[in-house]
């Protein structure tokens, strides 16, 4: 789906399943060309916000944002992902903090093998605690996921990508881990 693409129609949460997220957040990594965004991991982190907003059409009130810290007496834990696909915990609605999680994503700017395996542990961590049905890790500006680094009990709960730019042209690499 490009730009100038219609938007897809609302998403409901009974609805949506983790190969539709996969296939949007694909989507919207393939539309970040620009090498400004693969120099800092903030950088891209605010242009995937842009594009994902732009494909991801969620029924409110579930919503795309930039996670803060969790907090070990809320949330069981004290881990950051840098982007949530959630529905924000409402106390009328929701019976514990792991309703209505969709997402988590971990970035990583040129991740190696060392520096991507604690991102691994912790998205681990959430599917488990908070029970998002899908996790990714994304490195940027490298052509290795990594998707090997998935700890045993989330095998099959993670998708990994690298993306990079390769004489202009965006590179999108996929592993399932």
């Amino acid at each position: 789906m490009g730009f100038n693409s219609p938007r897809r129609a609302p998403i409901s949460r009974q609805r949506i399943e983790p190969k539709e997220i996969a296939a949007c957040l694909r989507d919207a990594l393939q539309a970040i060309t620009a090498p400004r965004f693969y120099e800092t991991e903030r950088g891209f982190q605010g242009q995937l916000l842009v594009e994902l907003g732009r494909r991801l059409n969620l029924a409110a009130p579930a919503l795309v944002e930039q996670e803060y810290q969790k907090t070990k007496l809320l949330h069981g834990l004290t881990i950051r992902p840098d982007i949530v696909i959630h529905e924000p915990f409402d106390p009328e609605r929701h019976r514990h903090r792991a309703d209505g999680n969709l997402a988590a994503i971990e970035l990583k700017r040129r991740g190696t093998p060392a520096r991507s395996r604690d991102d691994y542990t912790n998205l681990a961590t959430m599917l488990r605690v908070l029970r998002y049905p899908v996790a990714f890790f994304i490195n940027i500006a490298s052509t290795r996921p990594h998707a090997h680094l998935t700890p045993p009990e989330a095998e099959g709960g993670v998708i990994a990508f690298a993306v990079s730019l390769r004489a202009g042209r965006m590179q999108l690499v996929e592993e399932r881990g």
